[in-house]
């Protein structure tokens, strides 16, 4: 509570894209994890976790200098005019029952300033106050409590839901259950060459991977040891789904290749044994490897090939017969967040207010709907090879991102049981929970203190300015890649145009070091400026200056967990102050979640009777992404949760998604599911690359906790879609 340095703002002024009301004179409510504002025929709950951004605007009387004002009761009466109407008027509030004294004063000029917030669920508001001090009050408190040091302290940790006998809960997905139902451990058919291994209990062999895993019956623990040292962060070929027809999909991270070609016999034996898994022993090949068998490398060629400079890269095909290799050409999570930037830039282009959502997006080059097709042409690939009976492998950098978008929707295409409310939770346990995509990191669950920025009091240097670029992102390293081109600059031509690996790798070096100068340059004059032009409020407000970082005052809940996220997440800040340049948990956010969501949506859309489940689960499902509220979407892998023991100390989001079919049945069903008897006969079905669309339901803004009274209905409040 010491961080809510005001708890009640009476008389605030909410604004958002897309009501056609304007500004809402209400009440805010600043609680330790909500923002709650209310008004007549409106209720909104905003979490701080949904807030990607923000900024303080300044009111601009606060740029004037305090020459002669020794106090701040001083610097107020300086501001007003000698006499006149132009006196009353600033002396006026705009309500007398705002305040008194320097409040009343402040409050006719006041509410020009403001705070923008934009939100993770394409939420964007507009917060202005009748007085200087509350605004600044709000910012800060927001600030604070939007940016945490450890996943502890998010909603999730104290929000408490019973888990209700019959609810699905944590135990919705069982590894020993799940993959029985494919067939494995059986005595015939295709399950009989595969084996659960414990190889990686107390998660020794690797930490980001889940303790029971299915591997080759052939293969020994002894070689799968051996062979996890080839693969990047020990992430080694385990299976993922068997088809019916005894093909196989394997997931993996990127082989540790290098410059001087390395190859491990191990990793060849486990990927032969993978291949061969269909096929009695001794029994001759069943396809011509050369055009059947495929290891699909997600990443563009030449981020692949790149990545041998840095110890990485891609199987040498001389080594692995009987398969042939195909690169997909997904970008990295830099571009991936890049393109999400520029079509939250296209909706809240203040030139196209008069268009939709949609037309704004369309409007703007965002190459959005090229990635999802990207995505989707890799799920095409993956799903006819297994749909014949070949066997796949798929990987990425590090095989926690790309490498989950496709492996979760080629079984969603492949397997009916995916496709049902279930199945679809049982799915996301699987592919993206157990094996350790990184929601915290991903979805900036904790924060960024660089998001949080207050406007200059005014722009007096324009040569500094101009000179800084945009920061851009670290070297190649887990989803990286070498594809950064949008964050080229122009004094680097000679390196940026170089073909040669030398060229690139240098020019990402220099640009690295020019982005922590030009943060340094921009930090130093916005500093500055502010000694020229001193803010009488801001100078009370140490910690919402540029570079700050608030010091680390956690509680000793979950220790062991807690100060492991906060070392790797934050750099060890535990002191507080000033730095330079932007953190790299910030470079490592990018909506990979939220674009396998999407994927999803666009196979609900061309096959709309062979799914359960409708588009609101879907929705739903993104909004709780960055909720917070549930602990299935926070953590990096199930190693952190289990030290932190999520299961008992946060709930999970399918006993809410459990709750909400018990309380309506309907509320999740699709009304046309199982009404194509021909579409029913059909268990594999294929995506259309070519037939995608914008979903329209969720860039215009999908939030359950924004309650509109309808002005025709006086008795009952809905939820509005904006």
């Amino acid at each position: 509570m010491d961080l809510i340095r005001v708890a009640k703002v009476d008389r605030l002024r909410l604004k958002w894209a897309g009501d056609d009301v304007g500004e809402r004179i209400g009440t805010l409510h600043l609680t330790t994890h909500h923002l709650i504002f209310t008004s007549p025929g409106v209720e909104l709950w905003l979490g701080y976790p949904m807030i990607h951004s923000a900024v303080l605007v300044r009111p601009p009387r606060l740029q004037q200098r305090r020459d002669t004002a020794t106090t701040f009761d001083d610097w107020v009466s300086a501001q007003a005019p000698a006499g006149g109407e132009e006196a009353s008027s600033f002396c006026e509030s705009e309500n007398s029952s705002s305040g008194s004294g320097s409040s009343g004063k402040l409050a006719a000029w006041a509410l020009e300033g403001a705070i923008k917030i934009r939100c993770h669920h394409f939420l964007f508001l507009t917060l202005r106050c009748e007085e200087v001090r509350q605004l600044y009050d709000v910012f800060a408190t927001m600030k604070h409590l939007a940016c945490v040091q450890s996943v502890d302290r998010l909603y999730a940790f104290s929000h408490r839901e019973e888990m209700e006998e019959g609810a699905w809960t944590w135990g919705v997905y069982n590894p020993h259950e799940e993959y029985a139902r494919m067939g494995v451990g059986s005595t015939s058919g295709a399950g009989q060459y595969w084996r659960f291994t414990d190889v990686n209990r107390g998660f020794a062999l690797c930490p980001t991977y889940p303790p029971t895993l299915v591997v080759p019956a052939k293969i020994s623990d002894t070689t799968l040891t051996y062979a996890a040292k080839y693969r990047s962060k020990c992430r080694l070929p385990v299976l993922c789904y068997l088809h019916p027809n005894q093909a196989s999909m394997t997931r993996s991270s990127q082989p540790m290749v290098g410059l001087k070609q390395a190859r491990s016999v191990q990793d060849e034996k486990l990927i032969e044994a993978i291949l061969a898994s269909s096929e009695p022993q001794g029994s001759a090949p069943r396809f011509n490897y050369d055009r059947n068998n495929i290891i699909i490398d997600a990443r563009p060629t030449t981020n692949a090939v790149v990545n041998r400079a840095v110890g990485a890269g891609s199987e040498n095909m001389e080594h692995y017969k009987r398969c042939r290799k195909v690169y997909l050409g997904i970008d990295n999570i830099h571009v991936m967040r890049d393109a999400l930037n520029k079509v939250v830039e296209a909706i809240e282009s203040p030139s196209d207010a008069d268009r939709g959502v949609i037309a704004r997006i369309q409007g703007a080059k965002t190459n959005w709907l090229r990635h999802i097709e990207n995505i989707l042409v890799g799920v095409k690939t993956i799903v006819q090879a297994i749909d014949v009976g070949h066997h796949v492998v798929v990987h990425c950098s590090d095989g926690w991102d790309r490498t989950a978008q496709l492996t979760s929707l080629a079984q969603l295409c492949l397997d009916p049981y995916y496709r049902s409310i279930r199945g679809f939770a049982v799915l996301v346990e699987k592919e993206w929970v157990s094996f350790g995509h990184q929601f915290t990191l991903r979805c900036g669950h904790m924060g960024h203190a660089d998001r949080f920025k207050v406007s200059r009091a005014q722009t007096k240097r324009q040569e500094p300015q101009a000179a800084v670029a945009e920061p851009v992102s670290a070297p190649p390293d887990e989803e990286s890649g070498s594809d950064r081109a949008e964050d080229a600059n122009g004094g680097y031509e000679f390196l940026q145009t170089s073909t040669s690996m030398f060229g690139r790798f240098a020019s990402k070096a220099l640009r690295g070091v020019q982005s922590r100068i030009s943060s340094a340059i921009q930090a130093a004059s916005d500093n500055l400026d502010d000694l020229d032009d001193p803010d009488p409020f801001l100078a009370d407000y140490p910690d919402l200056q540029a570079n700050y970082v608030p010091a680390n005052n956690n509680s000793n809940r979950h220790s062991n967990s807690s100060s492991s996220i906060s070392s790797a997440s934050t750099g060890n800040n535990h002191g507080g102050g000033f730095k330079f340049g932007r953190s790299k948990h910030d470079h490592e956010t990018s909506p990979v979640f939220q674009q396998f969501l999407e994927c999803v949506y666009q196979l609900w859309v061309q096959h709309p009777t062979m799914f359960e489940f409708n588009e609101e689960l879907l929705l739903d499902l993104f909004y709780h992404l960055h909720s917070a509220q549930f602990g299935t979407f926070l953590g990096n892998n199930m190693k952190e949760r289990t030290a932190a023991n999520y299961s008992l100390n946060t709930p999970s989001v399918w006993t809410w998604v459990w709750r909400q079919i018990t309380n309506d049945s309907d509320k999740y069903l699709n009304p046309l599911f199982g009404k194509d008897e021909q579409q029913q006969q059909q268990r594999v079905i294929v995506p259309d690359p070519s037939f995608i669309q914008y979903w329209s339901a969720l860039f215009s803004c999908h939030d359950p906790t924004l309650k509109v009274k309808h002005e025709t209905d006086t008795n009952s409040v809905s939820t509005r879609d904006l």
